[in-house]
């Protein structure tokens, strides 16, 4: 049986990819895409490698035979579609950042304005595939998490259980250029790239409090979260490594992580003396993970490496919807 998908937001860098994905694959069908600035416009025009020629529509226009729907946009959008859709029965895979939080409260601390799906909240998964596969199965709306949460807790989740408990976590993040989206990198970000390597939002991040917000409701750790990003001069990847204390240093990290990963294809431990590298996970879904000891301390080093489009977005939701169908 075939499936019938639509993508919101198909012309953004996350779009284009998850486009390319599903028109690659005989078992979905792709009916229906969206963009806000190429109303009218053929796909396989803006993208001449594209296998469809599906004309661009506006998103008041989406069919009523449409199996799954994706959103790749901006956040403070999807909530004002994504109900509508449910009701009529269509199951959601929301990119954006709209769903990924627990509550109201916490939505309008981030992101400073009024959720207006508030119901749909507790009713969303978080589409953390490694983690929340069970509940994914069953789910109508998923939430993909952003891409600096899916390395991030991918690094954290077999350590989590021994992490001193008032211990900081630190999070030291670095993204490609396309983290920040095709219209800042085709704006002038290549240029102020070029040669350079800097932190940015060093006072807040709104990935931080989606991660900590998962820890907390997921895990029950209630540890400080440090966060800070940096933009590479790199087209596409990311590398997050990440400082917590330990009780002690006992734990054999490595076997910690290859039992607690064995069954999950997309994520490879490196062994003892190898490090994570930006260049073996471009392209691809998987999420290459390092560990080791600060020198003479109980201080653990993890080292995740993605792709930020693909596993910390497109393949990920991908992933999402094969368990979904599953």
């Amino acid at each position: 049986m075939t499936i019938n998908i639509g993508i919101v937001g198909a012309t953004g860098y996350v779009g284009e990819e998850l486009v390319s994905i599903v028109d690659s694959r005989d078992d979905l069908n792709l009916a229906f895409v969206s963009s806000f600035s190429n109303v009218g416009s053929l796909y396989k025009d803006l993208f001449p490698d594209a296998k469809n020629n599906l004309s661009l529509k506006s998103i008041n226009d989406i069919p009523e035979n449409l199996d799954y729907i994706f959103f790749a946009t901006k956040h403070d959008f999807s909530m004002d579609f994504i109900p509508k859709l449910l009701d009529k029965g269509v199951k959601v895979i929301d990119l954006s950042a709209d769903f990924r939080l627990s509550n109201s409260k916490l939505w309008q601390e981030t992101y400073s304005s009024s959720h207006r799906a508030e119901d749909k909240l507790t009713e969303a998964i978080y589409g953390l595939p490694e983690y929340s596969e069970n509940k994914i199965k069953n789910a109508s709306l998923v939430a993909v998490p952003g891409c600096y949460p899916t390395a991030s807790l991918l690094g954290l989740l077999p350590i989590a259980p021994f992490i001193k408990k008032d211990s900081k976590i630190i999070l030291d993040a670095k993204s490609g250029m396309s983290g920040a989206g095709r219209a800042k990198v085709e704006e002038n970000l290549e240029k102020d790239l070029h040669e350079n390597f800097k932190a940015y939002n060093v006072d807040f991040h709104r990935h931080q409090p989606e991660i900590k917000d998962f820890l907390q409701n997921s895990l029950e750790m209630n540890n400080e979260i440090i966060f800070i990003p940096h933009l590479l001069p790199l087209f596409r990847g990311e590398y997050v490594t990440i400082y917590c204390e330990v009780d002690n240093r006992e734990l054999e990290l490595i076997d910690l992580y290859k039992s607690f990963y064995k069954n999950d294809e997309y994520i490879r431990i490196k062994n003892r003396g190898e490090v994570a590298e930006i260049k073996d996970v471009i392209k691809t879904n998987y999420c290459d993970i390092s560990l080791s000891y600060a020198f003479k301390s109980n201080m653990v080093v993890i080292n995740s490496a993605i792709d930020n489009l693909l596993k910390g977005a497109a393949s990920q939701a991908i992933q999402c919807l094969d368990i979904m169908i599953d």
